[in-house]
């Protein structure tokens, strides 16, 4: 049969999660129109013995990746590689899929180069549900991405790892190669690929339950201030492609320019609230901000007002733990204000 949708699951030391991830996709009924291809990225426990496990099980939906440690990015740059189905897309070990019956639906009539669906995010310690959606935009059309990223308003809060889906061809033709051996290369996977489309559709339905919370995750405030050039790296990286594809379309500059200005913002907020030692936080975010200013001063002007709004916060020793706080509906609403005002 052929495959309607290839989903990538690299895995490291997964053992604890594999379970109900893969428990997510094998429990529809049309499952045979996936191919699950797990990646055991050098993992030192369980993980490759549970994959086997359910490669026994479903030996025409499991595909195993088996390779040496290098990180997330490694392993969906060696799964495309593989994929057969028509569609990309790419999970982690501890998310899982919900509607997965009606997004292989709308995966059958359509032809369109991405697709975007809702998600959520669950705290793994409170779980408490947040859900991500695209707004602003009619969804279920297909758009061109000129028409999509002319849109005003907040169209992009799903136009990210957990949110989007590729037709297998153009992701492989854009010839995207996500950064090995660091973290937060997912947001290559959400600019690169992303803007290479010429169709896209946005979809009123949630599919990628993403897990939070968890203390050794990259995105904890720990390890996304000791990791920081990691982050350095992947901005840098999409300021620079920017600079150097001036002839790729209108729609894809300004999808690329949006994605590097709120990546910027995202470095000022990780350098100079969630990094406890605040002048240390701010020296980085002086120079990385006229590192790019070399780049692309645009763009790094974009962001300036919101800059300095972050460095008086960081004055005032706001923490990242404060700045979650903040992001309590009303104190959200205001945060988001201020930011909007400046």
């Amino acid at each position: 049969m052929e495959k309607l949708l290839s989903v990538a699951i690299p895995c490291y030391n997964a053992a604890w999660c594999l379970d109900k991830c893969l428990a997510s996709y094998l429990a529809s009924p049309i499952s045979e129109q996936l191919e699950l291809i797990l990646i055991n990225d050098g993992s030192t426990d369980e993980t490759l013995e549970i994959m086997q496990r359910y490669q026994a099980e479903h030996p025409g939906i499991i595909r195993i990746i088996d390779k040496e440690n290098g990180g997330h990015g490694s392993g969906i740059n060696a799964a495309i590689e593989i994929a057969t189905g028509k569609f990309f897309n790419a999970c982690d070990s501890d998310d899982w899929a919900i509607n997965l019956h009606e997004f292989l639906e709308i995966l059958k009539t359509t032809d369109a180069d991405a697709i975007i669906t809702h998600f959520h995010t669950i705290d793994m310690l409170s779980g408490e549900q947040r859900e991500y959606k695209t707004l602003d935009i009619p969804l279920g059309k297909v758009y061109t991405l000129d028409e999509f990223t002319s849109y005003p308003g907040d169209i992009y809060p799903c136009t990210v790892f957990h949110g989007l889906t590729y037709r297998t061809s153009v992701y492989r033709e854009s010839g995207a190669k996500l950064s090995e051996g660091i973290f937060y290369e997912d947001q290559e996977f959400a600019t690169f690929p992303f803007s290479k489309v010429k169709t896209v559709l946005p979809l009123d339905l949630f599919f990628n339950q993403y897990l939070i919370g968890n203390v050794n995750q990259s995105m904890a405030d720990h390890n996304h201030v000791k990791r920081l050039s990691h982050v350095e790296q992947v901005v840098r990286g999409i300021f620079h492609y920017y600079h150097n594809n001036p002839g790729i379309s209108e729609g894809a500059r300004r999808y690329i320019a949006r994605k590097a200005t709120d990546l910027l913002f995202n470095y000022y907020v990780v350098a100079l609230l969630k990094n406890p030692e605040k002048k240390k936080g701010r020296e980085d975010a002086a120079r990385f901000r006229e590192e790019m200013m070399a780049v692309e001063p645009r763009l790094v002007e974009l962001v300036d007002s919101k800059y300095r709004l972050t460095v008086l916060m960081s004055r005032l020793r706001v923490s990242g733990k404060t700045l979650e706080k903040m992001k309590q509906p009303k104190l959200y609403y205001i945060y988001r204000k201020l930011l909007k005002r400046n």
